[in-house]
This record gives C-alpha cells, sequence and structure tokens, in this order.
C-alpha cells in the first residue's frame, strides 16, 4: 500500500510498542526534571544521552506505527516535545534551558530517520519483473 511503511512487524506487536513508547515519554520527561544529574559524566555526555535518548525514542514512534505520515508527524511531535522539556527545565532552578540540548534531540531523531529510511531502502528493494 502506497505511504506505508512495509510491515515486517507483526501488527499485534505494535499496540504493545505504543504502550512502551508513552511509558518511555513520560520516563525521559520524569528524569529531565530531577534534580539528580543521570547519565555518562563527560565532555559532550550530556549532548550524546540527549542524541541516544531522542533516537530510541524515535526508533519506538517509528516501530508503533506503520504509516509514513503518522511517523513523520510522530518526529515533528518528538521535536516539540524536545524543546518542551527545555521550556519546563528553564522554570526549575537546579535546570537549564539550552537550544543546544534541544539541537541534540534533533539530531537523534535525524539520525533515526536516516537509519530507517536507508535500512528501508536496503532491505524493501524487491526484484522487480522485467516488462
Amino acid at each position: 500500500m502506497p505511504g506505508n511503511v512495509p510491515a515486517r512487524m507483526p501488527d499485534g506487536l505494535r499496540p504493545a510498542i505504543r504502550v512502551l513508547f508513552a511509558v518511555a515519554l513520560v520516563l525521559v520527561f520524569v528524569l529531565s526534571v530531577l534534580k539528580v544529574s543521570v547519565g555518562p559524566q563527560f565532555r559532550f555526555g550530556d549532548k550524546v544521552g540527549h542524541a541516544v535518548v531522542f533516537f530510541l525514542l524515535a526508533a519506538l514512534a517509528q516501530a508503533s506505527h506503520a504509516e509514513r505520515r503518522v511517523v513523520a508527524r510522530l518526529m515533528l511531535a518528538l521535536l516539540a516535545y524536545g524543546l518542551f522539556i527545555e521550556l519546563v527545565q528553564a522554570l526549575l532552578p537546579w535546570r537549564d534551558f539550552s537550544l543546544w540540548d534541544w539541537g541534540a534531540d534533533g539530531v537523534g531523531i535525524a539520525l533515526c530517520v536516516a537509519l530507517a529510511y536507508w535500512l528501508r531502502r536496503r532491505f524493501d528493494a524487491s526484484p522487480r519483473a522485467a516488462p
């Protein structure tokens, strides 16, 4: 069907992935507003952490829906979610707003989208019959 990601995953698994995606969104928000710093403590570790977390969120979002339009909207929603987290952190005295963090979120999302595109092209290129 045009506009759909080829379904290699059983459709019955998608609802479970949607639940996991929702839980991950809540967990990311909670960890983002805590006073405790979690994650690797090295130079640019925070940015790497942002990119990895949003890569994983994007992967869950892509796995949870088969239709490309829905997935595209979810990627934009994830980018908005990253900005929302930064805006909430701006209101907290123990956190800071950072456009760099939001940029790292976007990099993670973009890398996931690029990988999904490459995988689709690489593995879903079925041989076509000659006319």
